[in-house]
């Protein structure tokens, strides 16, 4: 898991002892949160205490604590089935999501996303304000912070209510220069999210104004066969209007 161990130990005093860099709160969210991980079958960490614990580390201004607290989210998030939660599960991924930390970034979007496979966790990621960061995502040199980012966009942009708060927020340019990506797995979750797209009729002349098109047809020559299919698909529903 991600829990830092170095994080138990501070700088060393003149005197030769070391002075803690944890609180006292956060020492206890540490060894609770080790404690729930060892009987992760038995936890639901959306609710309760085991919330309080990920929460009090996401929350620090101790960046190796929101790392474990991310870290944490995100392979909680991966293994176990996907629920619908509320705001105050949501509210600390969120908050993760915005740090200046690329280890924090890549892990906060790969929860959110695992997330946003649940219907109502769509429309609530979007209400909280999930867009903005996650476009700001989409613009980091951090392939994998990429990757997620985007990730999350194309499972976002399967709700019809999100997607025209996602063409208006400004994602469309990004996704569309992302969708040259030299990562497969980039380019893959940027046609996805493309294609999402084209099945509003409203927004397809704003990807068109993205300039789609001749991304789209670039690419129906790519050695992905999801690629190809998300491109032609993608253009057949554009050639609609």
């Amino acid at each position: 898991m991600g829990i830092c161990l170095s994080c138990f130990f501070g700088k060393r005093s003149r005197g030769g002892l070391y002075e803690p860099l944890l609180l006292e709160n956060e020492r206890e969210a540490v060894a609770d949160l080790l404690t729930y991980l060892e009987n992760r079958a038995d936890t639901n960490f959306f609710e309760g205490d085991p919330l309080r614990a990920l929460s009090t580390l996401a929350y620090s201004d101790n960046v190796d604590l929101q790392r474990s607290a991310a870290l944490a989210f995100a392979e909680i998030t991966e293994k176990e089935d996907v629920r619908e939660v509320d705001r105050e599960t949501m509210e600390p991924i969120m908050y993760l999501l915005q740090s200046h930390d690329v280890e924090v970034q890549r892990a906060a979007s790969a929860a959110l996303g695992n997330l946003a496979v649940n219907t109502e966790n769509k429309l609530l990621i979007v209400q909280m304000g999930g867009l903005e960061p996650l476009i700001r995502q989409m613009l980091s040199p951090n392939v994998e912070v990429q990757c997620n980012a985007v990730g999350c966009i194309t499972n976002l942009a399967t709700h019809d209510e999100n997607k025209s708060k996602i063409a208006k927020s400004g994602a469309l340019v990004p996704l569309t220069r992302l969708a040259r990506s030299k990562d497969m797995r980039v380019q893959r979750n940027a046609t996805g999210a493309l294609l999402n797209m084209t099945h509003s009729d409203e927004n397809r002349q704003q990807l068109v104004n993205a300039g789609a098109i001749p991304v789209l047809v670039g690419l129906l020559n790519s050695p992905d066969t999801d690629v190809q299919y998300y491109c032609t698909t993608a253009l057949s529903n554009i050639a609609v209007d």
